[in-house]
């Protein structure tokens, strides 16, 4: 499992549709493809910071994911955009260092975090729960973390792995102005 650069975001309780139409979109117009024949060029960064994939994910509550090759699935404005009358949890997996998380509650940013590192009294208890630390190599690289981002946004998801498999199809959306030009 690749996590290198990725961004994600699990939103309880919402479609595709809905999630779509929050990002400020119209569904109709979203294409489903998978990352490598996306409606934007991989190889130009600026160009692709300007679309994320939707896609659903099954569980009890299930959801959506929002992912990214970028930082924007767990961007303030995304958040806030998408969180209206439920919880959401970005998260991105700094390639220069950290693994950074959001959380959004009801259209406000509600916790901002470093995670994956080592705990201590002032930790959330989810941190202890998902033990990071003691866990590195007993599953794929990165899926505890995976796991925390669901559970932070409120979801137990039965099958994760489209989440994060850059094969996976999703629907693709052009962000609005608003969520990705700003100073």
């Amino acid at each position: 499992m690749w996590t290198e650069g990725l961004g994600l975001c699990f939103v309880r309780g919402l479609s595709e549709v809905e999630v779509i139409r929050r990002l400020g979109a119209d569904p109709a117009k979203c294409p489903t493809a998978d990352l490598e024949h996306g409606p934007f060029d991989l190889s130009d960064y600026d160009e692709s910071l300007r679309y994320v994939g939707v896609a659903g994910v099954p569980g009890a509550p299930g959801g959506c994911v929002i992912t990214q090759e970028g930082y924007m699935p767990s961007d303030d404005a995304v958040l806030r955009a998408i969180s209206a009358g439920t919880d959401a949890y970005g998260i991105y997996f700094n390639p220069k260092g950290g693994t950074f998380g959001t959380l959004a509650r009801d259209g406000e940013v509600a916790l901002s975090e470093e995670i994956d590192l080592w705990p201590d009294e002032s930790a959330p208890a989810a941190h202890w729960h998902f033990r990071f630390w003691q866990r590195r190599y007993t599953f794929p690289h990165g899926a505890n973390t995976l796991a925390y981002a669901a559970a932070m946004a409120g979801l137990r998801i039965s099958d994760a792995q489209g989440a994060v498999e850059r094969r996976s199809s999703r629907r693709w959306v052009e962000l609005p102005p608003q969520l990705h030009d700003r100073p």
